[in-house]
């Protein structure tokens, strides 16, 4: 199986990520030995990168809720910075991302052997890198000047007089391999070249070497048009289909980073994970027998340790016992019956030394089982640090979708309605200009600085649907909970209007700032309990975290928390109910209430 990218591989998959060119990195993620970068430029894209092994854009970005130092520093540095260009350098298995935030970076990205990814400032000095490396011909670690590795010449470069000096090895494929063209492409230039690929080299004439000159310019020239075709067939993944696999089953895709993508989370990963499972389980095994060997060389010493102090408590017995059969019996050791703690016990002894030389062998014995079980137990943790060491088996979530709405506060109202509120100037601002429409209302908490509020005369897809009391009341209620009341009262009042009494224009002389509306003509005011819900909804087959009015989750999630102002600390409550519904922390952040928390009610069945 296909493991990890050639050189053809991150030519095709550098060509796509190019429509990322201008676009602005995010966030950087970070588990282990494998990065996410967050970018967004029409829309937000996800660039996956599996140190020495793999990259492309991705759907499978995984939830990490605490980065290490590495992805904290690139956050620092190209964090909100802007991609500039994106290339693969002198056609290696590198891929140099330049960036510009306050100066310019670049993130070079080395998928060959051991891998590296490493962030240079516009000097080129290292400012850090995910493993520092040291090599006779260059050293990866901050403040050293950076240095490609070395390479072969690129052989689409070469001249036909150039190209003909490579082809010192037995046969053609092995040739061009050494020329850095890996064994499939070789193949695939010997099937258009019409030549078999096991002809000795030393039997090639110029016209030979001519068509194959040739066919490695047709396959170069195939990639740089960029018309791919990307297929995975026979446990590969590659950007059109070859000869090789013709005629064999495969699955087709619309780019070269779908169908890498999907190859690596469906396949290799999974693999990984296999391999992964079964190391755990082999330690697992090793530190069971660990476990019974320790418990043996306990009840060993305690058991030599017994027989010595049988020995010293009877120390006449004994020598008389040696001194009576050491001439009657031909072979040197004995079994004597000593008592010991109101029982009797039976010790083997040597009829060639005294009593006290007998205890203390056994003391001895004891003392060595003891210093024995201490290393099984030293190595004991060091297997289960090993198990530690051995990546869990990580959640990878498919991308899921995301809604309009999410842009903004939102709830589904018990009636079905879907009610959007802002989440500071800009967005109140927003959704009033673009989403206010004639059948609408327009909520808002009696508290300066609470969100603008509209209840939508329709459902999430946008089919009409009546406003009704429940709703009005769910979406006031909603108002004052993301409010400042929140912190300060059990009970607040909104109120709501009509769409035309929402005006952006200002009384002569006065000035409305952002997100500020006048509101003119009769408010229709609610007084309003300060509770709040979250609970885990379907929204078109797609799971969400849902907070807003007790009334409207209870209606529609089967699992649900109810919180009223309180002391407890938000992130912790985030933290803990994330676990519930195993999602993100920052997921269950971004709907809670602007304040500390209080449980008052919850149900847990049926998750």
């Amino acid at each position: 199986m296909k493991e990890s990218l050639d050189a053809f591989d991150v030519f095709a998959i550098t060509k796509e990520l190019k429509k990322l060119e201008d676009g602005y990195i995010e966030k950087v993620y970070q588990e282990g030995d494998e990065i996410f970068l967050k970018v967004k430029k029409d829309k937000k894209y996800d660039i996956f990168i599996k140190n020495g092994k793999w990259i492309c854009i991705t759907k499978h970005r995984r939830e990490i809720e605490k980065p290490p130092d590495f992805a904290m520093v690139l956050r620092k540095y190209i964090g909100r910075g802007k991609i500039k260009k994106i290339e693969q350098y002198d056609f290696d298995r590198i891929i140099i991302f330049e960036i510009r935030k306050d100066r310019n970076y670049k993130l070079i990205v080395e998928l060959i052997p051991n891998g590296n990814v490493i962030l240079v400032d516009e000097n080129g000095i290292i400012i850090n890198s995910l493993l520092q490396q040291k090599w006779r011909h260059r050293i990866i670690k901050p403040h050293e000047k950076y240095l490609f590795p070395p390479s072969k010449k690129n052989i689409f470069e070469m001249e036909f007089e150039e190209f003909k000096d490579i082809f010192k090895e037995k046969d053609i494929v092995r040739a061009l391999a050494r020329a850095g063209i890996p064994g499939k492409w070789a193949e695939e230039i010997c099937n258009i070249a019409k030549i078999d690929k096991k002809t000795p080299v030393e039997k090639l004439n110029d016209l030979q070497l001519k068509k194959i000159y040739n066919a490695t310019k047709e396959i170069f020239n195939k990639f740089m048009e960029g018309k791919f075709n990307p297929v995975i067939v026979e446990k590969d993944v590659i950007p059109f289909l070859i000869s090789k696999y013709e005629g064999k089953e495969m699955k087709k895709f619309s780019s070269v980073n779908e169908a890498f993508d999907n190859f690596y989370f469906e396949n290799l990963e999974k693999e990984e994970k296999e391999k992964e499972e079964e190391e755990r389980e082999r330690i697992k095994r090793q530190i069971k027998k660990q476990e019974e060997l320790i418990k043996k060389f306990i009840e060993d010493a305690e058991r030599f340790k017994r027989e010595g102090d049988a020995i010293f408590l009877n120390l006449e017995k004994v020598n008389e016992i040696i001194e009576k059969k050491k001439f009657d019996i031909g072979y040197p050791k004995a079994i004597i019956e000593l008592p010991y703690e109101n029982e009797k016990i039976y010790i083997e002894i040597d009829l060639r030394k005294n009593a006290v030389e007998n205890a203390q062998e056994k003391y001895n014995a004891s003392k060595k089982l003891k210093d024995k079980a201490k290393k099984a137990k030293k190595a004991m943790e060091e297997s289960k640090e090993m198990i530690k060491k051995i990546k869990k088996v990580k959640k990878v979530k498919e991308k899921e979708r995301k809604f309009w709405f999410e842009n903004y506060r939102w709830f589904v109202s018990s009636d079905g309605n879907l009610v959007i509120g802002g989440k500071d100037a800009r967005s109140n601002e927003k959704i009033v200009k673009k989403y206010l429409e004639n059948d609408d209302i327009y909520v808002h908490a009696d508290v300066h600085g609470a969100p603008s509020c509209i209840v939508k005369a329709c459902d999430i897809d946008g089919n009409k649907i009546p406003i009704k009391e429940k709703t009005i009341e769910e979406a006031c209620q909603f108002a004052i909970i993301y409010s400042k009341a929140w912190k300060q009262f059990g009970m607040a009042s909104a109120y709501w209007v009509y769409p035309e009494q929402v005006s952006k224009t200002a009384q002569t002389g006065e000035f409305l700032p952002r997100g500020a509306f006048v509101i003119r003509g009769k408010r229709n005011y609610v007084k309003c309990k300060m509770e709040f819900a979250i609970g885990e909804v379907m929204i078109k087959k797609t799971k969400k975290i849902m907070g807003g009015p007790p009334s409207a989750i209870k209606k529609h999630s089967s699992v649900w928390m109810v919180f009223e102002p309180g002391d407890e600390d938000k992130n912790k409550v985030a933290k803990e109910i994330a676990k519930i519904f195993d999602v993100s922390i920052d997921k269950i952040l971004r709907v809670l209430p602007p304040g500390g928390l209080k449980r008052k009610e919850e149900k847990y069945e049926n998750h």
